[in-house]
C-alpha cells in the first residue's frame, strides 16, 4: 500500500512538472525536470538546493551520497560555499557536483565564485533566481493578509529588482563559465548542456542563470 502511494505521488509530480513546460515562465517544477533530463545518465551529487523540493519529488535517488542535505538554519549564505566545499571534497572522482543555488543565498557569499574559478573545481551551478528574498516576502505576504495590510507591500526591501541582478555577469566577473538569464523554457536544457559540458569535459565551473516564477 505504500509502495503504491509512493508510486501514484511520483506520477502525480512528474504529470505537473511536464504541463508546467507549457507556461511562458519557467516553473519551479520544470527547472528541476529539465536539470535531471540533462545529468540523470551522469553520476551526479546535489550539493545544495532542491529547487523547492521539486528534485525530491522527480529525481530517481539510488546512492547514498548523492544529496548533502539542507543547511542546518536556514540562514542566507550556506549554498555556494558549503557546494564549493562538497565539490572539492568529490574531486577526482568524475561525480557531477550540483549546486541549485538561490539568488539572495548567492549574494551573501559571491566571491566563493572565485574560488571555484581559481582552484579549478568543478562545479554545475544553476540559479533558481526568483528575483527575491522570497521566504521573507511569502511571509509579509501571509502577515498582511492576516493583519488587514496591503498585499503589494510584501516586495519592499526584499525583492531583487530595479534593477534586476545580472548573475551571470557577476560568474563571469569570478572567472566562471556562465549563461544567462535563461527566461524562455525552451532555451533551458541547450543552456544547461552547454554547462554540463564545461563542468565535465574542461572541469571547471560553469553558472547558468535561470530566471523562475516568484515561490
Amino acid at each position: 500500500a505504500v509502495k503504491k502511494k509512493h508510486e501514484n505521488l511520483r506520477a502525480k509530480w512528474l504529470g505537473e512538472a511536464r504541463l508546467s513546460a507549457k507556461r511562458k515562465d519557467i516553473a519551479t517544477a520544470f527547472l528541476a525536470l529539465e536539470l535531471w533530463e540533462v545529468v540523470k545518465k551522469e553520476d551526479w551529487v546535489l550539493v545544495n538546493g532542491s529547487a523547492n523540493l521539486w528534485a525530491r519529488k522527480l529525481w530517481e535517488w539510488t546512492r547514498p551520497y548523492q544529496y548533502l542535505g539542507p543547511n542546518g538554519g536556514g540562514g542566507v549564505g550556506y549554498g555556494m560555499s558549503a557546494s564549493v566545499g562538497a565539490a572539492l571534497a568529490h574531486l577526482g572522482t568524475g561525480r557531477i557536483c550540483i549546486d541549485i543555488q538561490d539568488d539572495g543565498d548567492l549574494l551573501m557569499t559571491p566571491s566563493a565564485l572565485w574560488t571555484a574559478a581559481h582552484h579549478k573545481i568543478p562545479l554545475l551551478t544553476v540559479m533558481y533566481n526568483n528575483r527575491s528574498f522570497y521566504n521573507s516576502e511569502s511571509h509579509s505576504i501571509e502577515m498582511a493578509r492576516f493583519r488587514n495590510r496591503p498585499v503589494e507591500n510584501a516586495g519592499i526591501g526584499t525583492r531583487l529588482d530595479d534593477p534586476y541582478i545580472d548573475f551571470a555577469r557577476i560568474a563571469k566577473g569570478y572567472g566562471v563559465y556562465s549563461e544567462g538569464p535563461i527566461t524562455r523554457p525552451e532555451d533551458l536544457r541547450p543552456a544547461l548542456e552547454r554547462a554540463l559540458k564545461v563542468v565535465k569535459k574542461k572541469k571547471l565551473p560553469a553558472l547558468v542563470d535561470v530566471v523562475t516564477e516568484a515561490r
